[in-house]
């Protein structure tokens, strides 16, 4: 199935902006943090790096299903994703995406016992896409006032990302 227009911004934002907002909900508890993913669109998914004594790899373990939110303030795009989510065990695939600032947290490298993958796949995405320039929507805010009508601020949708 060929990409949407929506599903190719999408990759594109997460290839431009590699840090996410990363919420898991396990037993009713939610949590969000900030990881940096490394964006492998032709296998479909998001790579981590992380602990494997962390949270995040538990909380996937016990609830699969992640969201992760991208905010493009710039651009006037926002995402919420909806993920599947499962950790890889894979030394080698660890040391091809490995970055400098992956070990910052990991001084020991790739190698680091410590060091795991959390693999990402979208499922679908909620997005918001709205002209950039803030002249033009100062002018569509006004001009949507002036006839009474709701202003056009862009696109609000949500699509499926298989």
């Amino acid at each position: 199935m060929a990409d949407t227009d929506f599903q190719q911004r999408i990759w594109t934002e997460l290839d431009a902006h590699p840090v996410c907002m990363v919420t898991t909900a396990v037993n009713g508890e939610i949590k969000t943090r900030p990881m940096s993913g490394h964006v492998e669109r032709d296998n479909h998914r998001i790579l981590f790096v992380t602990h494997r004594h962390t949270g995040a790899v538990d909380e996937v373990l016990r609830s699969p299903s992640i969201s992760i939110a991208i905010s493009h303030e710039d651009r006037n795009f926002y995402a919420a994703i909806a993920c599947q989510s499962s950790e890889i065990e894979d030394r080698e695939l660890l040391r091809r995406i490995w970055t400098p600032m992956a070990s910052a947290w990991f001084p020991n490298g790739p190698d680091d016992p410590d060091a795991t993958l959390l693999a990402l796949t979208p499922i679908s995405a909620e997005i918001w896409d709205a002209p950039s320039s803030s002249v033009l929507v100062a002018f569509k805010l006004a001009t949507a006032k002036i006839l009474g009508r709701t202003p056009d601020l862009g696109v609000n949708a949500t699509i499926d990302m298989r």
